[in-house]
């Protein structure tokens, strides 16, 4: 391997291998992040929102924890490749472009409790 490829390679991992969150977290919620991280779904390159955490039960404690952690998890995600766009060209910039427009945009419009389940909290 090349001694700039080394280099990537090593850059890509460490900002992949960063913490998501903004703010400082316990050790705890650090460790559920890792042993417990959001899935989604995609379509067509886009995330589908309503599927953000759809691998924990619907009302569970786990659930909206992991809703909350996802909001991080996507803002973390499109700074890390917007970063990564300006230093690539090419098809790898392309790649990295496509990615940061998928986190980002997900990232925009992101909501943690859908509005259905805000309401049900209230009435309960």
């Amino acid at each position: 391997m090349a001694p700039r490829e080394l280099l990537t390679a090593t850059l890509i991992t460490a900002l992949l291998g960063i913490s998501t969150t903004a703010t400082a977290s316990s050790a705890s919620e650090e460790n559920y992040r890792k042993r417990f991280p959001a899935q989604w779904l995609e379509r067509n390159g886009e995330i589908r929102l309503e599927t953000v955490c759809y691998n924990y039960p619907g009302n569970s404690y786990m659930y909206r924890l992991c809703r909350e952690q996802a909001t991080q998890s996507l803002q973390a995600r499109c700074s890390r490749y917007r970063a990564l766009t300006d230093t690539y060209s090419g098809d790898t910039q392309a790649h990295y472009l496509r990615m940061a427009h998928k986190y980002c945009t997900a990232s925009e419009h992101y909501q943690p409790l859908p509005e259905a389940e805000k309401e049900s909290d209230v009435t309960q």
